[in-house]
Order: structure tokens, then C-alpha cells, then sequence
């Protein structure tokens, strides 16, 4: 990511600090986590959305029993698209005044994650650095898609919810995947891997699915392809707090990125696309050089320490984080839950 698109200063208080314990933490006699330690089903977690003045407002109403029911959150699925780590260059600002900027080369981390900033006009989380992903369609669920791998019905048991669900997120995953990189979760009958005929990273395919002239079930048929849902592994699965009016039910997969395959960011809703470690990121959202999300900041934390993409594919699941406005003593509110298995 370049340090021009990415200058979001979050000043002192930022989304993933550690934070200390709540009223509610405390009577109970629980360690209060932060999302920049790897979580667990039985952590409790909480952490401060102080840079997100809507997010605290929402909230704080909230608490206070504002009328009207919450809002059904939408489906989705989001990918953590890994790579072995390649060496990269970056370039800062000096930070004194007039100072010329500061080139280098950084060494290649055990693994990258493949990461888009998203466009400043789009509604849900402007500017933010994400991976690949977005809504579930109906078509993800109500179209035949042809599959290879685990079943939805097994991947219900592992997602703790209804097969069709299941079926439905998984689709969108490598739907979104392919969309927003080009890169196909996808393979012959056979395991044998997809043919780009016209080596143009599949883009009028990529059009026809992104604008829903063709699900993307349909798009495999054409192409005598079937889903590989054994290239995805489960990370983590979040639910956008109640106190909030647009909300999604989103499960985090990882996946390697296959051989021969390559990624772009040739999506309208991403103005820039590259390859970073996980502990680059996180950096640079110190930095202030980043926005990054909560639930994205806790991906990445939970991968940062991975020597290899082998080991980040067998990091266990993180668990189910359904955050919730949460008040502390002093006044503040955060955002706070206990992971869950189911």
C-alpha cells in the first residue's frame, strides 16, 4: 500500500489498543483481551472504537435504550489470500520538516496477505484496507455450483449454522476472490488447474460475474470447473455490533493462493491492491499510514507470527466474535464480547 493512499491518522486512540478492564470484566473476575493478541473460543475481548465518533454515538445510544429494533445483519465472507513473502520497496515521508523521504528495500517476511483499499465513495467502511470479500448473493445460495472438498453440510458443522448458509458464504468467498483478484478457488474435475485462453486474468468473466449476468455457478459450468472449498480454511467469524445500522454476519476463510495464479485489484471498489506481511500492516496502522478495521486488525494478529504459509493455514479458528456495546466505569464505551465456539 502506498503511504499516499494510506495516511489515515488515527491520533492517540486507536481502534486496537489494549485496553484495560471494563466494569463488566472486572466484576467478573475475567482478563479483558485485546484484539491485537491472537483470540480463542472462552477469551473475553474488548476494545476501543474512539477513533469511530459514530460508531461511540451509536453505541452510546444504544445503552441508553434507543427505540426501534436492531438491523438483521447481511451475509458475507471475506479471504485472507496468503503468499510466500517477497522482498518489497516502500517509501515514507521524512518525518522532518523539508527532510528528503526515506526509501528501502524490505526483506521478504515468511508470508504476505493480498489486501485492497477500498475506495473512499463506498458506504461501509471507506478507505479501509481489507481483503477481498463482500455480501452474500442469493444466487450463492439458490444456484447449482458445481463442488469439490468439503460438503456444506460439513462446513455447517464447522461454521455453526444452516447448510445453506454454508454453501451460500462459501460461494460468495470464492466468488469475491475472483472478482476483486482474479484469482480462481477453482479447478478441473480432475484437480487439473483453470486455463486463462486469452491471459487477460479472466476479465470478461470477472465483469459478467461482478455484475450478476452470470452467478458464479454458472460461470464454473461454462467452464468445466468446480469449486474447491478444500482451498479455504476457517479463520474467525464477526458480527457487527447491534448498535449499529448496516450490519454484517461475516466468516473470515484463509486460502493459499494457487499455483500459477496471480492477483490484481481490478475492482471498482478498490483503488489499490498489493501484497504485505501481516506485521507490515499492522505497523503501518500504528503509523497512522493504515485504516484498518477491528476484525481485520484481528485477522492479521492472528497470522502475524507465522513462520510460514503452512503454518498460517493451521492456525486454529478463532472463534465466534459477536461484539457489543459495552460501559465502563469511568464512562467510556467500547466494544466488548466473550468468542464463543458456536
Amino acid at each position: 500500500m502506498s503511504e499516499s493512499a494510506g495516511k489515515m491518522r488515527h491520533g492517540a486512540e486507536k481502534t486496537a489498543k489494549a485496553v484495560g478492564a471494563t466494569a463488566a470484566g472486572a466484576a467478573e473476575g475475567r482478563r479483558v483481551q485485546s484484539i491485537r493478541e491472537p483470540l480463542s473460543p472462552g477469551a473475553y475481548v474488548e476494545y476501543s472504537v474512539d477513533d469511530q465518533p459514530g460508531v461511540v454515538e451509536r453505541a452510546r445510544a444504544f445503552l441508553a435504550g434507543a427505540p426501534g429494533e436492531p438491523v438483521a445483519p447481511r451475509m458475507a465472507a471475506t479471504v485472507m489470500l496468503v503468499s510466500e513473502g517477497k522482498p518489497h520497496y516502500r517509501r515514507f515521508e521524512s518525518p522532518l520538516a523539508g527532510g528528503a523521504p526515506i526509501e528501502e528495500t524490505v526483506d521478504a517476511a515468511p508470508v504476505d496477505v493480498f489486501m485492497l483499499r477500498r475506495a473512499s465513495t463506498m458506504a461501509f467502511t471507506p478507505d479501509a484496507v481489507v481483503f477481498p470479500g463482500g455480501g452474500m448473493d442469493v444466487r450463492d445460495v439458490e444456484c447449482a455450483v458445481p463442488w469439490a472438498g468439503p460438503s456444506p453440510e460439513q462446513w455447517a458443522c464447522l461454521m455453526s449454522c444452516p447448510v445453506s448458509v454454508a454453501k451460500g458464504v462459501i460461494t460468495a468467498a470464492a466468488r469475491e476472490v475472483f472478482e476483486e483478484s482474479g484469482v480462481l478457488l477453482a479447478s478441473a474435475p480432475d484437480g487439473g488447474a483453470p486455463v486463462d485462453e486469452r491471459e487477460d486474468h479472466w476479465a470478461a468473466e470477472r465483469e459478467a460475474v461482478a455484475t450478476r449476468r452470470v452467478s458464479f455457478g454458472e460461470f464454473l459450468r461454462e467452464r468445466g470447473l468446480v469449486l474447491r472449498s478444500d482451498l479455504m480454511r476457517l479463520r474467525s467469524h464477526w458480527v457487527t455490533p447491534e448498535s449499529e445500522a448496516r450490519r454484517y454476519d461475516t466468516y473470515f476463510f484463509l486460502a493459499r493462493l494457487p499455483e500459477r495464479q496471480h492477483a490484481d485489484g481490478r475492482t471498482s471498489e478498490a483503488v489499490e491492491a498489493a501484497w504485505i506481511a501481516p506485521g507490515e500492516a499492522l505497523m503501518r496502522f500504528d503509523a497512522g499510514l493504515l485504516k484498518l478495521v477491528p476484525p481485520t486488525i484481528s485477522n492479521l494478529t492472528s497470522i502475524v507470527a507465522a513462520t510460514s504459509v503452512d503454518e498460517a493455514w493451521n492456525t486454529p479458528f478463532d472463534g465466534h466474535v459477536r461484539p457489543h456495546p459495552v460501559a465502563r466505569a469511568c464512562g467510556e464505551v467500547v466494544l466488548g464480547c466473550e468468542v464463543s465456539e458456536t
